[in-house]
C-alpha cells in the first residue's frame, strides 16, 4: 500500500500535517492502549509495537514515524503546560492537556517519578499543578505586589497545596483585619464629624 504523501516545507520538515480532531484522536487512541499498559515512564518514547496499534486505528491517514514525532511533540507541550497553566489558551489546548494528563502525568507514572526517571524539568504536581483559583487572596496580593511580572505564578505552583492553603487564609485573615478598622475608622470619623459640626455656629447663631 503506498505511503501517504506528506507536505513538507522548505527545510525538509513536514507542514502542519496533524489537525486538531487528528490530535485529539491520537492522544485518545494512546490513553486508551496506557490505561491497560502505562508507559515505564513520563518521559518513555512509545514503541513501535504500540505505533504499530495506533495508526491502525486511526487508518493509513499517517505513518508510524509521523505518529512518533507527532506524540513526541504533544508530549513535550504538555509537559510545557502542565508546567505553566497560563500557557493553555484555547478548548483545544484545554481537552488535549486533559487528555495528556491520562498519558503522561505523574500520578499515571508514580513509580518512575518514586525513582527520579521523570524528564528533568518536568516538576508537575499529582495530576498536574495546583489551581491557583482556589486560593484568591493569595492570588489578589501578588497580583497587586507584582502586576508587571507573573513568575510568580510559577512558584506558586512549585509549592504543596497544604502551603498554598496557609498562605492564602493568613491573607484571608489580614483582610478581616482590615475590614474591621475601616469599620472601626467609618464609625469614629461618623462621631467626631458629629461633634465638631455640633460646634460649628448657624447663621442664626451669627445674627444674635
Amino acid at each position: 500500500m503506498a505511503t501517504p504523501a506528506t507536505p513538507v516545507t522548505q527545510n525538509g520538515r513536514s507542514s502542519r500535517l496533524f489537525t486538531e480532531a487528528d490530535e485529539t484522536r491520537l492522544l485518545k487512541s494512546l490513553a486508551k492502549i496506557t490505561k491497560s499498559s502505562p508507559l515505564p515512564t513520563p518521559s518513555s518514547t512509545v514503541d513501535s509495537h504500540t505505533l504499530d496499534r495506533i495508526a491502525k486505528q486511526l487508518g493509513t491517514k499517517f505513518t508510524p514515524s509521523q505518529i512518533n514525532d507527532k506524540l513526541r511533540r504533544l508530549r513535550l507541550k504538555y509537559h510545557k503546560h502542565a508546567r505553566s497553566r497560563s500557557l493553555i489558551k484555547t478548548p483545544h489546548d484545554q481537552r488535549i492537556f486533559k487528555i495528556a494528563q491520562r498519558i503522561w502525568g505523574k500520578k499515571k507514572n508514580s513509580e518512575a517519578v518514586a525513582n527520579n526517571e521523570e524528564e528533568p524539568g518536568n516538576e508537575e504536581r499529582g495530576d498536574g499543578e495546583p489551581d491557583l483559583e482556589q486560593f484568591p487572596y493569595l492570588v489578589a496580593e501578588f497580583s497587586r505586589i507584582l502586576p508587571e511580572n507573573e513568575v510568580w505564578k510559577e512558584g506558586l505552583r512549585r509549592l504543596e497545596e497544604e502551603k498554598l492553603r496557609e498562605m492564602n487564609q493568613k491573607w484571608k485573615l489580614l483582610k478581616v483585619e482590615e475590614a474591621k478598622v475601616v469599620a472601626k475608622k467609618a464609625e469614629l470619623v461618623q462621631e467626631q464629624v458629629k461633634l465638631v459640626m455640633e460646634k460649628v455656629q448657624t447663621p442664626e447663631e451669627l445674627e444674635n
